[in-house]
């Protein structure tokens, strides 16, 4: 029977070999968890046997990235109940720092897009993440739970994929990544209702703050890195973008009163 594969390596030379340790260490956390994660088949982390490329090679797990939804409602759910079993999941990670495990990191890292409609909306947000996090329930992260790094067949999630950053923290760190995405790729009402689907199905109601920091994850390299990521897979409203999560985020702020 033919088994297909993947080949996942990092350029050698460039000092990676910890990002794949760290994935295939995650990968094995997840295994055997009831996720739809691949199985590890061999590991090259010093590339001695690859030409110096640190290597993973895994199973290939069924399905493609589906960013073309003919209804969105059902398509958003599924991303909805996924999130929530991920979440539900007992599994051991490092606690989530909210600026040190974070690429905007520290909090002057935030900055207001060049092309915002409304400055003061994104200056307002960076005011309230000045305060403390606050507390919240510490669930099993993803940490890039985005619609790229999903996997679909016949209308099912048959795979998450990138596993590098592995956490326990806020439940709304995910939701608000992948809420960030929506507004951007998509549309602010997408983004708001895939938060109302996952508090609707997790019977939680997702904190506000943890939600509106992971929303900020936005600056001027977002859309470049998002039409990298779609790949031509469905046409991209550059130009559009950073107003949509401008309103997901004023939206977000109303929350906080």
């Amino acid at each position: 029977m033919r088994t297909f594969v993947v080949l996942r390596q990092y350029p050698g030379g460039l000092g990676l070999q910890g990002s794949l340790e760290k994935e295939i260490a995650n990968l094995g956390v997840v295994a055997g968890s009831g996720l739809p994660v691949p199985s590890i088949l061999a590991t090259d982390v010093a590339g001695a046997s690859t030409g110096g490329a640190p290597s993973l090679l895994m199973t290939r797990l069924q399905g493609h990235v589906h960013l073309n939804p003919a209804e969105p409602r059902s398509w958003m759910t599924r991303i909805a109940e996924i999130a929530v079993l991920l979440h539900s999941l007992d599994l051991p990670a490092k606690m989530f720092r909210p600026w040190t495990d974070s690429w905007i990191a520290p909090l002057d890292g935030f900055q207001v897009p060049v092309d915002a409609q409304k400055p003061a909306v994104w200056k307002a947000a960076f005011g309230v993440m000045a305060a403390p996090p606050p507390k919240d329930t510490a669930v099993f992260l993803h940490c890039d739970l985005l619609p790229v790094n999903m996997l679909w067949s016949r209308g099912k999630i048959t795979g998450l994929t990138d596993w590098n950053s592995i956490h326990r923290g806020a439940r709304a760190i995910d939701v608000g990544h992948c809420r960030r995405y929506l507004a951007a790729l998509y549309s602010p009402e997408w983004s708001e209702q895939l938060r109302s689907l996952y508090e609707s199905i997790a019977g939680v109601t997702l904190d506000p703050w943890w939600d509106l920091y992971a929303l900020l994850h936005y600056d001027d390299s977002g859309p470049k890195w998002i039409r990298s990521q779609v790949a031509g897979r469905r046409p991209v409203d550059v130009p559009g973008m950073t107003s949509r999560v401008e309103v997901a985020i004023e939206t977000a702020l109303r929350r906080l009163g």
